[in-house]
């Protein structure tokens, strides 16, 4: 039997249930955040379309969100009985969507929203910071390259789970002639094939612990960025 449809066991279940967590803390983290920067910019009346179109974004998160913390693969018979491919792809699928929605809002952020903001206010720091942007996109690309991970390491490949962002990185790479072997692009590295569902297991283990780590340094960046945000803020009134 091929490991693709292997049975879901339990312990991988949990694993692939720390993920969906992980996903979760990932968006709540965004969510807090955005919440006390929306509350900043409704002292600035310039800023009420940029506060709007912000309010949607978060909007969305929160429906993401609400979907990953009802979601329960040991308790939901379609995932018990379920094959690993079948959870696997499903579960995927949906991480995907959260990751394009969290792409959107993070070349909104740093891109649409900080040159209005600039704009509009003549002030660089009521925007994010080139230190926090950093963080954005290495955490960003760490869950991108687990989700490929999770589909790729046991030969996954299916057009309907594509990542627009790994497709692009790959284009790049090709027309600049990059040697992909070694590369410290984490979105260039080659995954390898797992070869049964235990070693799967373990490195979804493993990746697991990644993704609390990398969702910690976005709480510590954006933590940082909303007590910066408090005090230039309150400078304003």
């Amino acid at each position: 039997m091929s490991i693709q449809r292997s049975a879901c066991n339990p312990e991988t279940l949990r694993h692939l249930q720390n993920a969906s967590n992980a996903f979760s803390d990932y968006l709540n983290a965004y969510i807090e955040a955005l919440n006390k920067y929306i509350g900043h910019q409704r002292r600035v009346s310039t800023l009420r379309f940029e506060r709007a179109t912000l309010i949607k974004h978060v909007k969305k998160l929160r429906f993401f969100n609400e979907q990953l913390t009802a979601l329960n693969l040991l308790e939901a018979s379609r995932y018990r009985n379920g094959s690993l491919d079948t959870v696997v792809s499903s579960l995927a699928s949906f991480f995907i969507r959260c990751l394009e929605m969290v792409d959107l809002l993070n070349y909104y952020l740093t891109q649409a929203l900080k040159n209005e903001t600039i704009s509009k206010t003549l002030n660089n720091d009521l925007v994010v910071s080139d230190p926090c942007i950093v963080v954005l996109e290495n955490v960003y690309r760490h869950f991108v390259k687990f989700t490929q991970w999770m589909l790729e390491a046991i030969n996954l490949h299916d057009v309907t789970l594509t990542i627009e962002v790994l497709q692009f990185a790959r284009k790049c790479a090709q027309e600049d002639g990059l040697n992909v072997e070694e590369t410290s692009d984490i979105l260039l590295q080659e995954v390898g094939i797992v070869e049964d569902i235990h070693e799967y297991r373990d490195l979804l283990k493993e990746w697991c612990t990644v993704l609390c780590s990398q969702q910690k340094e976005l709480t510590q960046a954006f933590d940082l960025e909303t007590e910066r945000w408090s005090q230039v803020f309150e400078q304003r009134k």
